[in-house]
């Protein structure tokens, strides 16, 4: 009997934002796949390391995909990565395959997910906090209270665009635009009633709350994530 992939969500970086289920899911699975070219370079493997001291015995297949927008590049990490996968499947090995924040909010593991599953193996998605809940929460404001607008952007997002949206907005993964949404955001301050917020490595190690988004660095990094907020609409804890 063929195994089963699972795409596990181990949240932001805390290691005790992992759920229950994810720690199992890694303490009974035989192989651990990763999005990095090795466990050395993998954050997200790190981060389980700590909540699941098994994993550091477990084989580990390595899924690195190149920071690219060529989309022969990435189809074809991807397919190496799925026949990897699938081999050990085959085998009636369980792998679990780690994503940070939650698989299915702009995570690496989906593509993968699709791509076993198209080749005829079973695989399940395993919820974990993601990084925007985690970054609300550490900054002490809610992302939406009554009938109040949610946006998530990614970080190929149109900074010029940023006003338009109402409630809250969400800029995921800002790294090569922090200056540019940075002034933008400064400048919206000043003319719109709304107030800005980041946090750079949420739960991580290096964690950076910028209740300022003046004093935000323009060498944050990959690992940002900025809360825009109607100002009438802020509530703290």
């Amino acid at each position: 009997m063929a195994g089963t992939l699972y795409g596990v969500g181990i949240g932001p970086g805390d290691p005790e934002l992992m759920t229950l289920k994810a720690v199992r899911i890694l303490k009974e699975s035989d192989i651990i796949g990763i999005p990095a070219k090795d466990k050395v370079s993998c954050t997200a493997y790190k981060i389980a390391l700590e909540a699941v001291n098994e994993i550091g015995e477990k084989p580990v297949i390595a899924v690195p995909v190149p920071m690219t927008t060529d989309g022969n590049k990435l189809k074809a990490a991807y397919d190496e990565g799925c026949e990897k996968i699938a081999s050990e499947l085959e085998k009636g090995n369980n792998v679990a395959f780690l994503n940070l924040g939650d698989p299915v909010v702009y995570g690496t593991y989906m593509k993968i997910h699709k791509g076993v599953t198209d080749m005829g193996y079973n695989a399940e998605i395993v919820s974990g906090v993601p990084s925007f809940c985690a970054t609300a929460a550490v900054i002490g404001i809610p992302l939406g209270q009554g009938n109040e607008e949610i946006h998530i952007l990614p970080g190929y997002y149109n900074a010029d665009e940023i006003e338009k949206y109402k409630g809250t907005t969400v800029l995921m993964k800002s790294a090569g635009k922090i200056d540019k949404v940075r002034k933008k955001l400064i400048d919206m301050e000043k003319s719109n009633n709304v107030k800005a917020y980041a946090v750079t490595n949420c739960g991580m190690e290096g964690q950076m709350i910028y209740r300022n988004i003046e004093e935000l660095r323009e060498d944050a990094g990959y690992f940002t994530t900025i809360v825009v907020k109607e100002k009438n609409k802020i509530q703290k804890k």
